[in-house]
C-alpha cells in the first residue's frame, strides 16, 4: 500500500524543513491571552471555557436524498468515507460550537466505530452493520448512542422521507452523555501550524477534486482562505444556514478499500500506513500515515519522519480507496 514519493516531492519537503519555522508564534502567543486557548480540534484561539465542552461524534447520512444536511457547518473535524455502493457519508465531531438541528442520522459500520475510538468520543447513530452492533455489544467502554434503544434524543422531521429524517442536536446529544455517564473528553486533534504552509517552496493549488466512484464526485475551490466543498457539481450547503460548507483543511488519506464476502458491505484498512495529502492555506504536501492500532491516532508524516501540522480551522478528512482518481491544480 506505500507507494515512493517523487522527486519534486522529496526536494520539496527538504526545502521546507531548513527554512519553515518549527512552531505558529501567533498561536504560542496566544496561549497568553486571557482565558484564551488553542482549540484541541482546530488550533484556534477559543476561550478556555469553551475549550472544555464535551466533544461527540455523529454519524450523517450524504445521499443526494440527504442533501442538504443540517449541522456540519458546526462541526470542528468532518470524516468522510463510503458505506454501500459507494454512496459517501459523514461522521462529524463537534466541540466548539453547538448546533440545533444535526442530520439526518445514519447507521454505523465498523470502520466509523474505529474514528470513534481513535478520537475516545462518544458517538449517536441508528442502527448499524452486523459486524459494528456486535463490537458494540461486546464492549461496554465504546460510547454508542444508538437511536433504536435510545429514541428520546432523536426525532423525524415529517418534511422528509424515511428513512432521511432523522435528526438530532447538540443539546440532545450531550445530555445522553451526562445520563449515560460517558467520559467523553476532549483531546488534541492534531499539531495546528500555519506558518508551515507559507512556505513558498510548497506548489500552490485553488482546485481540488475526487471521483471516487461513477456515482459521485466532490471538489474544492480555495477561495477567502479557505476550500469551499461542492458535491456532484453542486455547492455543499448546511441547510441550518444555507452557508457553503469552508474548511482551512483538506486532508486525503488512501488506503485499501474492499467489499466484504456479501458483496455489499465494504473493508475499509485503516491501521498501518499509506499515502496521502494535505491541502492547507493554498499549498499541499505529500504525506504517510500512520496507525498502529485501533485506539491510535493516525498521524501525519512528511519524508523525513517529521509530523506533518494542520492551519487552525475546519478539516475535513477523506479516507479514500487508493485508487481513487484525484486531480488538483
Amino acid at each position: 500500500m506505500k507507494s515512493k514519493f517523487s522527486l519534486l516531492s522529496i526536494i520539496i519537503i527538504i526545502s521546507l524543513i531548513g527554512c519553515s519555522p518549527k512552531e505558529d508564534s501567533s498561536l504560542k502567543t496566544s496561549t497568553n491571552m486571557d482565558g484564551m486557548v488553542p482549540s484541541f480540534y482546530t488550533g484556534e484561539n477559543i476561550k478556555e471555557s469553551t475549550n472544555s465542552n464535551t466533544p461527540f461524534m455523529v454519524m450523517i447520512e450524504n445521499s443526494t436524498s440527504s442533501r442538504p444536511q443540517s449541522g456540519l457547518g458546526s462541526a470542528d473535524v468532518i470524516y468522510e468515507t463510503s458505506a454501500e455502493g459507494g454512496i459517501p457519508r459523514f461522521m462529524a465531531l463537534f466541540h466548539k460550537d453547538s448546533a440545533d438541528i444535526i442530520g439526518p442520522v445514519r447507521s454505523i459500520r465498523p470502520y466509523f466505530l474505529e474514528l470513534a475510538l481513535e478520537n475516545n468520543l462518544s458517538f449517536a447513530h441508528c442502527g448499524g452493520s452486523v459486524d459494528a452492533l456486535t463490537s458494540i455489544s461486546k464492549d461496554s467502554s465504546i460510547m454508542s448512542i444508538n437511536e433504536l434503544s435510545n429514541g428520546s434524543y432523536f426525532w423525524r422531521d415529517p418534511k422528509r422521507k424515511s428513512p432521511h429524517n432523522l435528526y438530532t442536536s447538540s443539546k440532545n446529544i450531550l445530555d445522553s452523555i451526562i445520563d449515560k455517564k460517558f467520559l467523553s473528553i476532549p483531546k488534541p486533534f492534531a499539531e495546528f501550524n500555519k506558518a508551515y504552509y507559507s512556505n513558498e517552496v510548497l506548489t500552490s493549488i485553488s482546485n481540488i477534486r475526487l471521483n471516487l466512484n461513477k456515482s459521485y464526485d466532490t471538489s474544492y475551490l480555495y477561495e477567502d482562505n479557505v476550500y469551499k466543498k461542492s458535491m456532484d457539481g453542486k455547492i455543499a450547503l448546511d441547510a441550518s444556514t444555507n452557508k457553503q460548507l469552508s474548511f482551512a483543511n483538506v486532508v486525503i488519506q488512501k488506503t485499501t478499500i474492499s467489499l466484504q464476502d456479501d458483496n455489499l458491505h465494504l473493508d475499509i484498512d485503516l491501521i498501518g500506513e499509506g499515502d496521502g495529502y494535505v491541502f492547507s492555506n493554498g499549498r499541499y504536501v505529500n504525506v504517510l500515515w500512520k496507525k498502529s492500532d485501533e485506539n491510535d491516532k493516525t498521524i501525519l508524516y512528511d519524508i523525513n519522519g517529521d509530523i506533518v501540522p494542520l492551519s487552525p480551522g475546519k478539516t475535513i478528512w477523506h479516507i479514500v480507496n487508493n485508487n481513487t482518481d484525484i486531480s488538483f491544480n
